[in-house]
């Protein structure tokens, strides 16, 4: 696996022609994202790498008027395995919640009151 700072930076990369970008992070028993909105996603990664999560790949969104596309790409690491694939396109079913969580404040900032 490349390091983390790498993944960000191709997560940072992809986000300049798109809407929104999230690092999907597997964990035992869910899924994280690491959003390109975020202020600090290298921390975000880090961490979750810590908590032992596997970075598996890129999950890109689009808007257009009120319609949101999704597609997603696995890191180099898994782009052979069919898994991934299968694991990322599974969560393109949950976009909408997704998105949801992407607007939701990064844990550890306070609020803006």
């Amino acid at each position: 696996m490349r390091k983390t700072s790498d993944l960000v930076n191709e997560l940072r990369a992809e986000a300049e022609h798109a809407w929104l970008v999230a690092i999907a992070v597997g964990l035992k028993t869910e899924t994280e994202f690491v959003f390109s909105s975020r202020k600090h996603p290298l921390e975000e990664l880090d961490r979750l790498v810590k908590n032992g999560g596997t970075p598996i790949g890129l999950l890109k969104f689009e808007k257009e008027n009120s319609t949101v596309q999704g597609s997603y790409r696995p890191f180099l690491e898994y782009e052979n395995e069919e898994w991934a694939k299968k694991y990322l396109a599974g969560l393109l079913d949950k976009t909408v919640e997704i998105i949801e969580l992407s607007q939701v404040q990064s844990p550890g900032f306070p609020k803006a009151y």
